[in-house]
């Protein structure tokens, strides 16, 4: 069978149909057998398959379906491209099945090929919220169609078929928009890593004039890893340096879940940092895979872990309070088990606090007035939106409620959520930056 020919057998749905299925039961039982013999966090790529491979397939085999109908099936180029898709498939599911090994396949993070599953992924990611969006409007639109319909009594009248060269233009209109989700994903590339300095005044209402121009370096969730490598985090270092800050202050998901020696890069970058008053930590639901060792790690490096402790620092003979809270990860009772755990610090004194707590849902649920300035990440400014400016952001994070980035309020208390220095997670940050954010705190009792 000549080459043309058996790249067209490719183009066929039943053909792409059969892939997608094969692609899903292999990951499905890949994740399986390392669930039960390798190790209990592929218990996450088990769900992972339902949860988002199975919407990238529905939407690789819709655009496919759309390009079929569009350039015919004995397309050259729609051969090539299933071919090339089905190359990128592979290529994307082993490097989902290898993402947390400590010693991962060189040939999957070669130059070239390290970001192909994240940008194949991504961009059909966007496909998927689009097709949603796409048949939500379109459903809001028969829907209000009927009931202009029914208000009016008549049955509606059909539009009259589009012309030829509307039909064509509209086609064109959509083959470019289903290729704008792999623009945006190929951006986001050099993105994902471009490590931006952001610097903010905090106006705090009790905080007092001794304290006004404090420098806080606030890192989060740098996830060590993957490229997540020893020069990013060196790079991250001489930023924070270069930004000169009096104290840097860390809340949480230094690691991410692998095996081995792959944080060690992370210390000797910690070591580095330059700060007069020190290196302080919370943990993040990451950094729970073995804290003890982390723990040793970070203290070796100069970085002191607050574990649900509280601590006094004298800054110029001005006290301050620092405290840290582990992740918690129960869901019930937040509330109640932060009020006593807070509570048996002791009776708040009147003195400035800095407490640092990764999760930012959780600042509805810390008693009130427990810090004048409460640090979090964990949300990585969004993850995928369209960033606004350096404090805004439209992002899915944002949009189902939960604390993306900026500031906060609650009473006299507020918080801050960075945009993060690393990510974690499949795929890249889309649109959203990372930051080292450098928070200078201000007293709003200044005259």
């Amino acid at each position: 069978m000549p080459i043309h020919a058996q790249l067209n057998t490719l183009v066929s749905r039943r053909a792409q149909c059969v892939w997608h299925i094969g692609l899903n039961l292999f990951l499905l039982l890949a994740a399986c057998a390392m669930w039960q013999w390798v190790t209990w966090r592929a218990v996450y790529l088990v769900a992972m398959v339902p949860i988002a491979i199975m919407p990238f397939s529905y939407a690789r085999h819709r655009l496919h379906t759309y390009c079929l109908s569009l350039l015919g099936p004995s397309s050259l180029s729609l051969a090539l491209f299933s071919l090339v898709g089905m190359i990128f498939d592979a290529i994307m599911a082993l490097q989902i099945l290898t993402a947390r090994s400590g010693d991962p396949l060189p040939i999957l993070h070669a130059p070239g090929i390290s970001w192909i599953g994240a940008l194949w992924y991504s961009a059909y990611g966007i496909l998927v919220f689009g097709y949603v969006g796409l048949d939500t409007l379109r459903g809001l639109i028969q829907l209000a169609k009927r009931g202009s319909a029914w208000c009016i009594r008549h049955q509606p009248r059909h539009d009259s078929l589009p012309s030829p060269e509307r039909r064509q233009f509209m086609q064109q209109l959509g083959l470019l928009g289903a290729g704008a989700p792999f623009f945006f994903s190929l951006s986001s590339v050099k993105l994902t890593y471009d490590f931006q300095v952001e610097e903010r005044d905090l106006s705090l209402p009790a905080w007092p004039t001794a304290l006004d121009g404090l420098r806080v370096a606030h890192l989060s969730d740098i996830h060590v890893g993957g490229e997540m490598d020893r020069p990013k985090l060196l790079h991250v270092a001489a930023l924070t340096n270069e930004a000169k800050p009096d104290i840097v202050l860390h809340t949480g998901d230094f690691l991410t879940h692998r095996t081995g020696d792959f944080d060690l890069p992370l210390y000797e970058a910690l070591a580095r940092i330059n700060a007069p008053y020190g290196q302080w930590a919370c943990l993040g639901n990451h950094d729970f895979d073995a804290p003890d060792r982390l723990v040793r790690y970070l203290r070796q490096s100069g970085v002191t872990t607050l574990r649900n402790r509280l601590t006094t620092l004298s800054i110029d003979g001005q006290p301050l309070e620092l405290a840290g809270l582990d992740f918690l990860f129960q869901r019930f009772d937040r509330a109640g088990l932060y009020h006593r755990l807070i509570g048996s610090w002791g009776p708040r004194q009147p003195v400035p606090r800095i407490l640092l707590n990764h999760d930012p849902r959780a600042f509805v649920a810390l008693p009130t007035r427990c810090a004048d300035l409460v640090l979090s990440g964990h949300t990585h400014g969004g993850h995928a939106g369209i960033q606004l400016g350096k404090d805004r952001a439209v992002s899915v994070v944002g949009l189902l409620g939960i604390p993306d980035q900026g500031l906060y309020r609650r009473a006299d208390m507020q918080m801050f959520v960075t945009r993060c220095v690393g990510f974690y997670g499949y795929p890249m940050r889309l649109g959203i930056p990372p930051e080292i954010s450098i928070l200078t705190l201000r007293s709003a009792q200044k005259t």
